[in-house]
């Protein structure tokens, strides 16, 4: 079995929640809750690999190491 790790973004628009990965373009989940929104991101991150696998193309290669959110103070 391989594993395969991507950092994803979620964020809220109202009341629903939008997850994606800048190393997947094309690759979304959503959902009411964080975790259903990361339920359904992981999964299409499974689909998308399984595809890839099936047409033979490469499975991108996470380029995004690190990620932190920073908050600046300004007078």
């Amino acid at each position: 079995m391989t594993h395969y790790t991507f950092p994803i973004s979620i964020e809220r628009d109202d009341d629903q929640y939008y997850a994606y990965s800048e190393d997947l373009p094309g690759v979304y989940g959503a959902g009411d809750t964080i975790e259903e929104a990361k339920t359904s991101m992981l999964e299409g991150i499974r689909l998308y690999i399984l595809e890839c696998k099936k047409d033979g193309k490469p499975i991108p290669v996470a380029r995004t190491i690190y990620s932190e959110t920073v908050s600046v103070a300004i007078e």
